[in-house]
């Protein structure tokens, strides 16, 4: 075919064969309504490809309103489609299930590898976590042990094997047992099966009341309280205990007593404490045996004996004194003071009685004897002082 261009002029049209083909320097452009034809089949019109072209290297299209792609695709370089397999896989040219994902070395697939069963999970070695709002909830680890972070609601009946209770894990909410249509409170609580037999500690009625099997055991330093008050510690009983029945006591330190104490041989009738200095009455003290007095003291004076029972001898073995704080040993008895036998008193002085009252028969004992004096004196007239006569002279030297 003729050479088309002017030699003279560069940019001039060049239409030629060469090499089997057509050649030529400008764009052909058909009319429309036309296209490229090869063996007469159109491969190319104004916006279509001709069914023949199977085959491109083209590395981007356009908005695509659908692709079907008959054999193994890939797209980006990390999804990966087997046809054969009928599996995506992203990250992972292999895919081990329809869904494969491979990230950060971790394997998850979704699927159906075995015949009726389905499969989500992991399909490498590493735990599966479910999380909403970013948060994991439940944590499948590799060796099968499962975390459940949050509330489970379970709409039917929960079966397992064994149930291991943690004691690190806190309760946010109070262990409740709640009564139902068939049943109530009473003989609910935690109950504990040995081989041997059951312990208990559970609720029960008549009167409501926690009972339990086993002793219960507080830590040291701590206590049994009612209503907020102490009422049993280690070594005390709380202040508001005040009835008991006690029949045995340790050695008491003290004892305060603000009413009647009866035992079997005594009875004190006062406001009455016990101390290592002695028993002591706060307004008077008695001792009785067999309902008659033994002792009586009060804050005026002191009573030995029974008055209704005054043949009852009483019996002292020793020196006796009255008002000598230091007692001549080699006496028997000792009086700082006056004494009365037999309705008569004995006084002593340097003289007869100037002041007092005195009965007939009273004695003056002379405190200052010398010879040719007198041993005393003796009242021969009663009154304030009476009249007092010398007697006993004693002789001279």
């Amino acid at each position: 075919m003729p050479t088309i261009n002017n030699p003279q002029d560069p940019n001039s049209p060049l239409f030629v064969t060469r090499n089997g083909r057509l050649l030529t320097n400008y764009d052909l452009d058909l009319a429309p309504g036309h296209a490229y034809n090869i063996d007469n089949t159109p491969i190319l019109s104004l916006n279509t490809l001709g069914v023949t072209v199977i085959n491109s290297n083209l590395r981007s299209v356009g908005t695509l309103n659908s692709l079907e792609v008959g054999g193994d695709a890939i797209f980006g370089g990390f999804a990966f489609f087997n046809s054969t397999l009928a599996r995506l896989g992203i990250g992972s040219e292999e895919p081990a299930a329809a869904i494969d994902i491979l990230e950060n070395n971790v394997e998850m697939i979704m699927g159906s590898p075995t015949v009726n069963v389905g499969t989500v999970g992991t399909y490498s070695n590493h735990d599966l976590a479910l999380i909403t709002d970013n948060q994991t909830r439940i944590t499948v680890k590799n060796s099968g042990a499962v975390d459940i972070s949050g509330d489970v609601n379970i709409a039917g009946t929960l079966t397992v094997t064994n149930i291991v209770a943690d004691s690190r894990v806190d309760r946010g909410h109070s262990l409740q047992f709640s009564p139902n249509l068939d049943s109530t409170v009473y003989g609910l609580g935690l109950v504990w099966n040995a081989t041997d037999r059951s312990r208990q500690f559970v609720m029960m009625s008549g009167p409501d009341r926690l009972f339990s099997t086993e002793s219960i055991d507080v830590a040291e330093g701590n206590s049994y309280h009612i209503n907020g008050q102490q009422v049993l510690s280690d070594t005390h009983l709380g202040a508001s205990v005040t009835t008991s029945s006690l029949t045995s006591l340790g050695t008491l330190n003290g004892l305060a007593v603000a009413g009647q104490i009866k035992t079997s041989t005594l009875a004190f009738n006062t406001n009455l404490s016990v101390s290592d200095a002695g028993v002591d009455g706060k307004s008077s003290v008695g001792l009785t045996l067999d309902n008659a007095g033994l002792f009586y003291g009060s804050t005026d004076h002191i009573t030995v004996g029974d008055i209704t029972a005054q043949s009852r001898p009483v019996r002292i073995f020793g020196p006796l004194s009255v008002n000598v704080n230091n007692p001549d040993p080699t006496l028997q008895f000792n009086v700082d003071g006056d004494v009365s036998l037999g309705g008569k008193r004995f006084t002593n002085g340097t003289s007869a009685p100037a002041h007092g009252t005195f009965n007939m028969g009273d004695i003056c004992w002379n405190t200052n004897p010398s010879p040719t004096s007198y041993i005393g004196w003796v009242c021969v007239m009663p009154g304030n002082p009476g009249q007092w006569a010398p007697f006993g002279q004693i002789a001279s030297q």
